[in-house]
């Protein structure tokens, strides 16, 4: 299996159609967005986002984000939770945006790998033994100007450029 994590579209139409290239390209069995994935302001984009998300229902999932609003969530055809535990290639992943759970506040029931948003800020390392990640924004990255991803497969983690480039990678021990 296969999976594709993005934080902060925040409403971006375009940004999204780089996702689902990439998830295309990947040839990834699921996709979680990390929140923050709908607009304050522009009803449209969240009609057209949710309709695009709702179409591939079985492959993805949306984590709350502090900026999703109720509207945008009572426009998607599934759940949407603060946060989500995985099983994910031998490994128990823990999933949020980072505004209510995060590096310094990880919830009671986490897992093996913790992957937030919110940040904005690309990140992944180990830390004791757990895996800290996050995607960065894929719509605006803060730090640089490089928007990533995080990929998980059976051989390991990684954090990848929208162009495919390996910024890092932390191979899983067999």
């Amino acid at each position: 299996m296969k999976y594709i994590f993005v934080s902060d579209i925040h409403g971006s139409v375009d940004t999204l159609e780089t996702v689902l290239t990439i998830f295309r390209e990947e040839n990834a069995d699921k996709l979680v967005i990390l929140g923050d994935t709908a607009s304050f302001t522009d009803a449209n984009a969240n009609d057209i986002i949710a309709t695009t998300l709702n179409n591939m229902i079985r492959k993805v999932e949306v984590i709350r984000g502090n900026c999703d609003t109720l509207s945008f969530e009572e426009k998607i055809l599934f759940e949407m939770y603060d946060y989500d535990n995985l099983y994910i290639a031998n490994k128990f992943v823990t999933i949020t945006h980072g505004h209510l759970y995060n590096y310094n506040n990880l919830p009671s029931s986490c897992g093996d790998i913790f992957i937030q948003g919110h940040t904005h800020i690309p990140l992944l390392i180990k830390q004791e033994n757990r895996i800290l990640a996050n995607p960065g924004s894929i719509s605006r990255p803060r730090g640089s100007n490089i928007k990533c991803y995080i990929m998980i497969d059976d051989n390991g983690i990684y954090l990848k450029t929208v162009n495919g480039k390996v910024v890092k990678r932390l191979e899983f021990v067999k």
